[in-house]
């Protein structure tokens, strides 16, 4: 039998850690008020103390972290991280985090490693316009550097959808042995629906997407379960009303709130 992974309806599978997520922020601060220019941006990392910085630099995708709320989310270059923290004038403490548990090639791993090392426990941070330092104390060099990333980007990317809205009060992965995709570029949308390619249209109003229905596909026939999922899934698509790039992951939703689809970038990109 062809299995997947089931979970309840707004966690995606690739974000398990959500829920560890929650109960580590309680712990931090949240009510504090922190400075608004070290919360709501998403940093991307651009240097770590002891690291070479041509490792860094040859990552697929940097490492990058978000600080909003007492919440920390944050890509270690392989996992996705999360965690609390609690800010008392320009102090940053940051509680455990919890994260995947994937595993990658030499060069992420060691970036992970450091980079996670070096943001624990309390450091002293600074921002000076879109740069962002912390260090152990205020005297001592940084161990981590960081830059506002740029923009989100939805289009001109292979999406590789990693859960989907089944209709029925749940968000699931895709069967084993297939594959989901989307890509938006230039009012057009393509992708694969794990049997058949599909085809369609579409706009675009800041975070606001309208999708034209139906899509178009081809006519191949595959199995019943996978026939089913793209059905399912291709209706999860075109119900799509809003998206939203957090940390390197696509999170769509529909009109009455509930999510959508999940995606990742394709590992070739």
């Amino acid at each position: 039998m062809v299995q997947r992974l089931v979970t309840p309806m707004g966690i995606s599978p690739k974000s398990w850690f959500a829920v560890a997520l929650v109960v580590l922020a309680a712990g931090g601060n949240a009510g504090s008020a922190a400075p608004p220019a070290i919360e709501g941006r998403v940093w991307r990392l651009t240097r770590v103390a002891g690291l070479d910085g041509e490792v860094l630099a040859a990552l697929r995708e940097a490492p990058n972290m978000r600080l909003e709320q007492g919440r920390l989310q944050a890509f270690g270059g392989c996992n996705r991280l999360a965690g609390g923290y609690s800010v008392d004038g320009e102090r940053l403490t940051v509680a455990a985090l919890a994260g995947t548990m994937m595993a990658c090639d030499d060069a992420a791993m060691k970036v992970e490693a450091a980079f996670t090392k070096a943001l624990s426990g309390t450091l002293s941070f600074t921002v000076a316009g879109e740069s962002l330092t912390l260090a152990p104390d205020s005297k001592s060099e940084p161990v981590l550097v960081f830059a506002v990333a740029p923009p989100p980007q939805l289009e001109g990317i292979d999406w590789k959808v990693t859960g989907f809205n089944n209709g029925r009060s749940a968000v699931v992965s895709p069967l084993l042995d297939t594959v989901l995709s989307l890509r938006f570029e230039d009012g057009k949308l393509t992708g694969n629906a794990g049997c058949n390619r599909f085809s369609g249209t579409y706009t675009r109003d800041g975070s606001r997407l309208s999708i034209a229905s139906p899509v178009a596909t081809t006519r191949m026939q595959c199995g019943d379960e996978v026939m089913q999922q793209e059905r399912e899934f291709l209706a999860a698509v075109q119900a799509a009303v809003t998206w939203a790039i957090d940390v390197g992951m696509l999170d769509m939703h529909r009109a009455d709130g509930e999510r959508a689809l999940t995606a990742s970038r394709a590992a070739d990109q």
